[in-house]
């Protein structure tokens, strides 16, 4: 899809265009001003909320160049005191690792489960410092500060930062584009989307994210909610059965 930099520039040009020609050579009907403001609202939240689109940022989605059969599982929102430790015993039970998209303030009130994290071979990344419901309507500054926070946070407890980060909700937009190239961070999505914060019951995710698994799959769960760690267990049986393993680093280096 256009990114929002090319096109935007195109949009000015035909609302431009169609100012001179009402006044310069004939009256347009308000319709017309209405659908192209209708088509650009249309276009700007397919950008903010869905990431893959890559309308306003890069991000890795998947890994289609997966050396292995490889599939990479990610968890946001945590860590948490006890959903967090229940998930690492599964983790380890199967030999699974995983990448832990970790809010800032939560990494503040439980260190020793961060450490416990990458003590265990999982990986830490940067999920904003408060997590807010409003990171959409934020400044690039405000957005740079969030990720900032959280990066001094993990460097504290980790010692270093893989520089990853995952917005809240995974919304984009030009400010939150123009913070992560500031900071030079890299953004990493999905495109298998649990939902296991909304779902009522183990078999509804389930049957959301098993078919026609594939090599490269990014998977999102959230290590803060009582229903994921039943999920989890479930559907690493599932995957292993069919032949994928969980294998974990940068996912620009897999």
């Amino acid at each position: 899809m256009l990114k929002y930099n090319t096109l935007k520039y195109f949009f000015w040009g035909i609302s431009v265009a169609a100012i001179l020609y009402f006044f310069y050579v004939q009256k347009i009907y308000p319709i017309f001003y209405l659908s192209i403001a209708l088509v650009w609202l249309i276009y700007v939240i397919v950008g903010a909320f869905r990431m893959r689109a890559e309308i306003f940022l890069p991000s890795v989605s998947s890994l289609p160049h997966a050396s292995k059969n490889t599939i990479l599982i990610t968890f946001d929102d945590g860590p948490h005191p006890e959903i967090t430790p229940q998930i690492l015993t599964i983790l380890r039970q199967a030999h699974a690792k995983a990448i832990f998209f970790c809010i800032g303030k939560n990494m503040d009130r439980y260190p020793d489960i961060v450490k416990q994290i990458v003590a265990e071979g999982h990986l830490i990344a940067n999920h904003s410092y408060n997590h807010s419901n409003f990171i959409g309507t934020y400044s690039t500054e405000k957005v740079k500060a969030e990720i900032l926070q959280t990066e001094e946070t993990i460097i504290k407890l980790v010692g270093s930062s893989l520089k990853l980060y995952r917005p809240p909700f995974g919304v984009t937009n030009p400010n939150i584009a123009r913070a992560v190239s500031a900071l030079n961070m890299k953004v990493v999505g999905w495109n298998r989307r649990s939902f296991d914060t909304v779902s009522k019951t183990k078999e509804e995710v389930l049957k959301r994210i098993t078919p026609d698994l594939k090599k490269g799959d990014i998977v999102l769960f959230h290590d803060t909610n009582a229903l994921t760690p039943a999920i989890l267990t479930d559907f690493l049986l599932f995957a292993s059965n069919k032949g994928f393993i969980f294998e974990v680093s940068s996912p620009f280096e897999i």
